[in-house]
């Protein structure tokens, strides 16, 4: 089912939650923005490549991620990244290339 999203498919969930279940735990990811990545390197691509960027409460390790959200049936297995400390919390980055 990845390889069918594209940034559009998550466009409208900005600002909404999603779930990360990781070893019995339920932790809320708070979706920020959507970018595109640079046309040149989306111009060797199938689709165009783009980032999604959370916030977790925790901070996560670099690693795939079963993550679920109302508007999917199924969860998304995500390759999470940690990229900063925002505050409280930590910003996370997917990418789909």
């Amino acid at each position: 089912m990845l390889d069918t999203l594209t940034i559009e498919s998550f466009e409208p969930l900005v600002g909404t939650s999603f779930w990360v279940h990781e070893k019995g735990h339920r932790i809320e990811l708070r979706l920020t923005r959507t970018a595109r990545v640079m046309e040149s390197e989306a111009a060797r691509l199938t689709r165009t490549a783009f980032s999604l960027f959370f916030l977790a409460p925790i901070m996560l390790p670099q690693q795939i991620y079963s993550v679920s959200h109302d508007t999917f049936a199924e969860p998304l297995d995500i390759f999470l990244v940690p990229v900063a400390k925002q505050g409280d919390a930590y910003a996370v980055e997917a990418v789909f290339t």
